[in-house]
């Protein structure tokens, strides 16, 4: 094997790593209320009491938790 098709190789498994952790993110991301996708997203806020404060989309109605 040819130092190129070793450098190939190992380019082909850090991208397919790579795109593992993408897919694991947004696994963790989504979730399912009774079978509606829901995407939670965690909002920065200054104060750090509130900072644990989630936005969530239901049907299109984004509200607060």
């Amino acid at each position: 094997m040819t130092q190129l098709q070793v450098r190939a190789i190992e380019k082909a498994r850090r991208e397919l790593q790579r795109a593992k952790n993408e897919l694991n993110v947004h696994r963790i991301s989504e979730t399912r209320y009774r079978g509606i996708p829901t995407i939670s997203s965690i909002v920065s806020n200054d104060n750090a009491a509130d900072a644990t404060s989630v936005t969530l989309i239901y049907r299109g109605q984004t509200y607060q938790k």
